[in-house]
């Protein structure tokens, strides 16, 4: 089958540098070691082939991380969307199988466990159930004493809001309780336009509280249209001419007129021949001419003139008392009282405009009754603006008149219209308060919910309690199969493993474990059962990708060889395997394993690292994967490795290194190794080196108090897994630690120290 041959991108994937396709990395081969110090990113990498197992973005890799994978046939997957395929071909074996499939029970004084991700998720299921069930019981229990005092709550509201609506309602001997207003609530519409402002719940208060109708007011009277004839007679009056029959004399002396006519009248009536103010005679022509100039014209206009002066006085003195027998508006019933008001108001002002219009009428008329031959001059206001007035009058009077008649309809049928306030009140009062009254029914409802929601969830756990615990009993491995592979693993069979009801108990020389075993028993139980697994279910090892993320924990050096060689012989017919390891005795057993397989043409093997370092300007590591270095692939010791690490920092000089951070543990260690073997003993590294430093008596003192302040804050590592933690020391002091250590190296053996510049050297 297709197998993984490289990855081609990376992209936000934790420790992992990133990687474009055009950069190359070494290959994978059939059979891939990838040795890395602890934080390398060995985790990070097996979660990476777990995504191709699960098909999906593993959970605890960054969100927004991208990443493809390619085959030896072409194919790609990508994340984070495309993964899915090859989900029965790649198995993975880290800390999260560990955790899914080996899960120890607490609180147990024996070693009881369950193995396999099913029988641990049903144990799992199980205890969770029977939390869940304690738990809903105790919720249950807490949810109906809130019910019973939301209950209490709404109770409480509907006899305090049923006393508010019957104090507005005044309904005498009859009562309005707290089970009229529920009822009220399921039988009466009050959205919120049912809400009313406050002066007109008042008004529908007072109405209801009355015992009698008031009685009913007449309506207004006004002749506008009177109003409107005498200002148009003024007008017509003022401007009115009398014609040509008018003597010169009359012209001339208008306000004689009356005084002519008087006397013309008397003198004939009288047959009087000479004038009773000269004493002369009047002539038949001059008589005559009289006659003629005051006909019945001048006596018809004089007569029209006083008549309509009359009127105008009359109205005048009706518009000036007309309001003063109108109804007020404390007449009214309350509710029409202020659009009665606003609409008198409406009515005097209009009125009142009129008064100097008709006072000016009222001149006119008078002054043409004393100068009939004249045309007055006037200030009457237009034809089209008497009109308009008159209008406006006309509509404020209707206005008026509209409310009274409203107030009189409600007189006449008082009885319907309490029985419609006292409605409109509770549909008021219901509007008003049904927010809090809905979030009172809500609240106990949602209350008593909860309560039959936990009744049937116990229920059901009950029942789910008893279906998990017969299959905690029935689900799992052989043990002894697993047993047999742990004693393969460790090299030895003082642990055995016996199948109980409730899991598997772990057995110490036939007695039971107090307590969790090892890191390195679980470790070795927990892979034990994965390789067990792998063939279940008729899968077939050449199927199968395989990934080992730091198969060994905590073991001798001879438990250690059983664990190696149990993989390799167990494991070396699949497809691909990947180990991965931070542990060097297992890196070694690994790479004498597969070195011939790795110089092969072509090449079956890799052997790889996970180089790890801090790019200039950056302040992360970052670790690449590449060819395992040639001081780790040509020694099973490091310490090639490290002092190649130090003529690499060396050659740097002033410039800086990508792997600084890690420097002041590698001199450490080196020094740690060196005066090892060159001045045996168990005596404390600082006394070692001073014992050192006196048989090099031309080492400079400052060198030496570089060398000191290393060991004290370096602590003591006897293996490169924890070379990428940072350290305490600067840069600078790193420098002078490494030159010191080197020259101290120099000249206390120079064969060694010219053999290890030869064999490590910096390029």
């Amino acid at each position: 089958m297709a197998t993984i041959a490289t990855i081609k991108t990376l992209s936000g994937v934790g420790v992992l540098a990133d990687k474009a396709a055009r950069e190359d990395i070494p290959p994978f081969r059939q059979f891939n070691l990838v040795y890395g110090f602890n934080g390398s990113g060995k985790s990070t990498l097996s979660r990476l082939f777990a995504c191709l197992e699960a098909g999906k973005l593993h959970e605890d890799l960054p969100a927004n991380c991208s990443f493809e994978i390619a085959l030896d046939d072409g194919e790609t997957f990508k994340a984070p969307k495309k993964l899915g395929g090859l989900e029965s071909h790649v198995r993975v074996f880290n800390e999260d199988f560990i955790a899914r499939n080996l899960e120890w029970k607490e609180g147990r004084a024996s070693s009881i466990f369950y193995i396999s991700e099913e029988q641990s998720d049903l144990a799992a299921e199980l205890r969770a159930a029977q939390q869940t069930l304690a738990e809903k019981k105790q919720s249950r229990d807490a949810g109906k004493r809130i019910a019973d005092e939301r209950e209490k709550a709404l109770k409480s509201y509907r006899t305090e809001r049923a006393k508010l609506v019957a104090a507005s309602l005044h309904l005498g001997n009859r009562r309005y309780e707290a089970k009229q207003l529920e009822k009220d609530y399921q039988t009466l519409p009050h959205d919120k336009g049912a809400r009313l402002e406050a002066e007109a719940l008042n008004a529908l208060v007072d109405v209801a509280r009355l015992t009698a109708p008031p009685p009913p007011l007449k309506a207004i009277a006004i002749d506008v249209d009177g109003i409107r004839n005498t200002v148009e007679g003024a007008r017509h009056f003022a401007e009115l001419s009398i014609g040509t029959v008018v003597l010169d004399e009359m012209e001339c002396h208008p306000a004689m007129v009356p005084w002519l006519k008087t006397g013309h009248d008397y003198h004939s009536a009288n047959g009087l021949e000479n004038c009773l103010l000269c004493g002369n005679t009047i002539s038949d022509a001059r008589k005559q001419k009289l006659a003629q100039a005051l006909d019945d014209r001048l006596s018809k206009l004089l007569g029209e003139l006083k008549d309509a002066g009359a009127k105008a006085s009359t109205l005048l003195t009706e518009i000036r008392s007309a309001s003063d027998t109108w109804p007020k508006a404390a007449e009214l019933e309350l509710q029409f009282a202020e659009r009665y008001a606003a609409a008198l108001r409406d009515t005097e002002s209009f009125l009142n405009d009129f008064v100097p219009v008709i006072e000016e009428a009222s001149r006119v008329f008078t002054a043409r009754v004393e100068q009939p031959t004249t045309a007055i001059p006037h200030n009457l206001p237009s034809p089209d603006e008497i009109a308009a007035r008159s209008k406006a009058l006309k509509e404020a009077i209707a206005v008026q008149n509209a409310v009274i008649g409203e107030h009189n309809e409600a007189s006449a049928d008082f009885a319907k219209r309490q029985g419609d306030a006292r409605e409109a009140i509770k549909k008021h009062y219901l509007a008003e308060g049904h927010d809090t009254y809905a979030e009172h029914q809500n609240l106990l409802a949602e209350a008593n919910d909860r309560v039959s929601s936990f009744e049937e969830e116990i229920r059901k756990l009950e029942g789910d309690i008893a279906e998990l615990s017969a299959k905690v009993r029935t689900h799992g491995p052989a043990a002894d199969q697993i047993t047999k592979l742990v004693r393969a693993y460790l090299g030895h069979g003082e642990l055995t493993i016996v199948a109980t009801d409730d899991g598997y108990e772990l057995r110490r020389h036939n007695k039971i474990v107090k307590g969790p075993p090892s890191e390195g028993e679980k470790t070795a139980i927990a892979l034990c059962y994965f390789i067990s697994s792998l063939e279940a279910d008729g899968q077939s090892l050449k199927d199968l990708i395989l990934v080992i993320d730091d198969p060994i924990s905590s073991l001798d050096t001879k438990a250690m060889n059983y664990a190696c060689s149990l993989i390799r012989s167990r494991l070396t017919a699949a497809a691909q395997l990947f180990i991965l390891t931070h542990n060097q005795h297992c890196m070694n057993e690994f790479k004498k394993a597969w070195r011939n397989q790795a110089k092969a043409n072509p090449p079956t093997a890799a052997l790889l690292f996970l180089d790890v370092s801090m790019p200039e300007g950056s302040e992360a590591r970052s670790a690449r994967i590449a060819e395992l270095p040639s001081q780790l692939r040509a020694y099973d010791s490091e310490y090639h490795f490290l002092c190649h690490k130090m003529l690499q920092f060396e050659a740097a000089g002033g410039q800086y290194s990508e792997y600084w951070f890690m420097m002041p543990n590698v001199i450490r260690r080196v020094l740690d190794i060196f005066l090892a073997f060159k001045v045996p003993g168990s005596h404390p590294l600082q006394q070692k080196l001073e014992a050192l430093t006196k048989k090099c008596p031309d080492i400079d003192d400052v060198r030496i108090k570089a060398l000191d302040r290393l060991i004290q804050v370096e602590s003591h590592s006897d293996s490169l897994d924890d070379l990428v933690s940072h350290s305490s020391m600067t840069i600078e002091e790193t420098r002078d630690a490494n030159t010191a250590l080197l020259e101290l190296m120099e000249a206390a053996d120079a064969d060694h120290t010219k053999a290890v510049r030869k064999q490590c050297k910096a390029a």
